[in-house]
């Protein structure tokens, strides 16, 4: 590979491409994207690699942008290569999704290219990003406010997308395309400082270099690779604790609050790009906010921007789930039981019937019913939600347990237990409906006065 044009010294160091690989290449006609283009084709025989050229006009500049698609085109047809031009209406799109210009030209466009990866059978997708380009994106958002994550971005490989010109500066690839008598296109859009980033590129960054440090964008490259190599290494043992912290479909928030706080953030930053598909509109305050609420160790929920993801703990459960699962969540409710009498609870459909007597011929051993030693209650009977540090001394059993224990033991899926009840008096849990009562009201040979409860489903 000694033998690749020196402005794609990147290929052999990050391995971008394999013998047999179908590369799109996205051309804008600008000089990043024309030299690239132009680098690859010159060593695709080198490479065993076979091309591809795309073109979105934007339709942003009119006649400018039209120009710029008859260039791609012609260019492509000069260098016999297949050819997709796409366009679309970003104004159109702005107002459908409330993004702004930058954000809009940047979703469509990508949309086209992926659409032309799978019409061409092509595997890599190739962008003309630059050094410069890093350096840049590295300043916008520290400007923004970012992890690192933000000052990792625009990597040299990233799935099947691949940027040949990321170890290569801007001068660089002008010296090449001079060099080599190549033609490309200006965009008059990048001068025009009411976009940040040219605010960025043609103010701030000149203004750092003259007085602060000449070489600042080599600085901020360099800040972007070690943020890859740290967010690398957060991630990987992430993932290697999520082994440890999984239970099924949720993470165990006590195994989960004892990691390093910068491990439990990526685990939750994670799960939440797993299960809503991207992190969009998610920042540090976010994650930093569920971190804390997982340290406190109270139950919580917390709705996401975009209104479709909830992270919320019950018990020792922690889950990021969609919204419509969440408001699966029975709403509290305290009941006052009639003993004796049929008693109604609406939000679960279920009724407790409750019969006062002297004793039982038979003793029933069943989940749906309780029997209970009547001198052995405090105060009133209530049913409840289960409620965070409730514990029940299992029938049989010696000591008391947490309920989420209980749950868990008796193998009830998370599901079910979002719909439990109990049975309490005014010092203690005497019976989880349909699961299993307390040792602490257990009926003897001595048992006077015995209050039988049967869960009955409404019909």
């Amino acid at each position: 590979m000694d033998c690749l044009p020196n402005v794609l010294r990147a290929v052999p160091q990050y391995h971008m491409f394999s013998p047999g690989d179908r590369v799109l290449v996205a051309v804008s006609g600008g000089p990043d994207s024309v030299a690239m283009l132009h680098a690859l084709h010159a060593s695709a025989e080198k490479l065993g690699i076979a091309l591809c050229v795309a073109h979105f006009n934007h339709c942003l500049r009119g006649s400018e942008s039209d120009q710029d698609e008859r260039f791609v085109a012609e260019l492509a047809e000069t260098l016999s290569l297949p050819c997709r031009i796409g366009r679309g209406d970003v104004g159109g799109y702005r107002k459908e999704t409330g993004l702004g210009e930058e954000e809009a030209a940047r979703e469509l466009r990508y949309k086209f290219l992926h659409n032309c990866l799978s019409e061409l059978h092509c595997n890599k997708l190739a962008v003309g990003h630059t050094a410069d380009d890093r350096a840049e994106t590295v300043l916008l958002n520290i400007l923004r406010g970012t992890g690192l994550e933000g000052l990792a971005s625009m990597r040299a490989v990233s799935s099947y997308t691949v940027r040949p010109l990321i170890e290569t500066w801007r001068t660089e690839v002008i010296d090449y395309l001079h060099a080599n008598g190549i033609a490309y296109r200006i965009d008059s859009s990048n001068l025009d400082v009411s976009y940040l980033r040219n605010r960025i590129r043609l103010q701030l960054l000149p203004l750092l270099e003259q007085d602060y440090n000449p070489q600042v964008k080599a600085a901020l490259l360099r800040l972007g690779k070690l943020s890859e190599r740290d967010h690398d290494a957060l991630s990987q043992l992430a993932s290697q604790v999520a082994v440890a912290v999984e239970c099924g479909s949720v993470l165990d928030a006590r195994l989960v609050s004892g990691l390093l706080p910068a491990v439990a953030a990526e685990l939750i930053r994670e799960e939440i790009q797993r299960v809503r598909g991207n992190l969009a509109d998610i920042t540090y305050e976010h994650i930093d906010r569920i971190v804390t609420a997982v340290l406190s160790g109270e139950d919580f929920a917390m709705e996401l921007p975009g209104g479709s993801i909830v992270v919320e703990k019950r018990g020792t459960e922690l889950r990021v789930v969609p919204c419509e699962t969440s408001k699966q969540q029975v709403e509290p409710f305290e009941i006052e039981l009639s003993v004796p009498g049929l008693t109604h609870i609406p939000t679960l459909g279920v009724s407790i019937d409750a019969q006062v007597l002297e004793k039982v011929r038979v003793l029933q051993v069943k989940p749906t019913v309780a029997l209970l030693d009547a001198e052995k209650i405090s105060g009133k009977l209530r049913v409840r939600n289960p409620r965070p540090g409730d514990r029940i001394r299992p029938f049989g059993m010696q000591g008391r347990k947490k309920l989420q224990d209980v749950f868990v033991d008796k193998k009830i899926p998370p599901s079910e237990r979002r719909r439990a009840a109990v049975v309490v008096d005014d010092e203690k849990v005497l019976w989880v409906v349909g699961v299993t009562a307390s040792e602490e009201a257990r009926i003897t040979e001595h048992t006077s006065c015995i209050i039988r409860l049967v869960a009955v489903p409404d019909q």
